[in-house]
Parts: structure tokens; C-alpha cells; sequence
């Protein structure tokens, strides 16, 4: 399974408010913009696994601007500046739950 590799990365929000995915500009596809499959599960600070296996590397910051421009809340930014933390899972529940409402 090969290992995606994005740069100036940053979280978006799936339809139906269920899950997120990655998005970035793929280095190997001459800076293509990209994006994952639902994030699944958060191997490393800068790795995560979506539902369909493929392996995310996230280089360097999140592009917090450009998420700030979608709409995402600062602290949720805050929290995934450095990448995915131990408990992603419970601050990404938290905040597709207001989402929802």
C-alpha cells in the first residue's frame, strides 16, 4: 500500500456530516490538489489511515487560513495544528456533533 504524502494540508468535513477527510497538495502529482477517503484511524501525529487503507502523511502545519475561510471553529483548528493527536476521534465527535445540530 503506498503512502500518500500532502503538503499545506487540512481537514474537511464529509458529507452528512459523518466523517472527515485530509486534503492537500499531492507532491508527486505535481502539487494536485487531493483528498482522502474518511480518516479511519490515526497511526502517528502526521499519519492517518482512511477507510479504504491508504496511508496519509501530513508535512509539516495544517493550513489553519485556509480552514478559517471554511468556517472551522480556532480551537478545533488548534488542536490538529501539529497534526492528529491521541484523541482526534473524540475532538472530530465533538465537533460534527455541533455540525449536526
Amino acid at each position: 500500500q503506498k503512502n500518500v504524502c500532502l503538503t499545506s494540508w487540512r481537514i474537511k468535513v464529509m458529507d452528512g456530516n459523518t466523517a472527515i477527510c485530509v486534503e492537500g497538495k499531492r507532491k508527486d502529482m505535481k502539487d494536485l490538489f487531493w483528498h482522502s477517503n474518511a480518516i479511519m484511524e490515526r497511526i502517528a501525529h502526521n499519519q492517518v489511515k482512511t477507510s479504504s487503507g491508504s496511508i496519509y502523511l501530513l508535512q509539516g502545519n495544517i493550513d489553519s487560513a485556509s480552514m478559517r475561510k471554511e468556517g472551522f471553529p480556532y480551537r478545533f483548528i488548534k488542536r490538529f495544528t501539529y497534526g492528529f493527536s491521541k484523541r482526534w476521534k473524540e475532538y472530530v465527535e465533538e465537533f460534527l456533533e455541533e455540525r449536526r445540530r
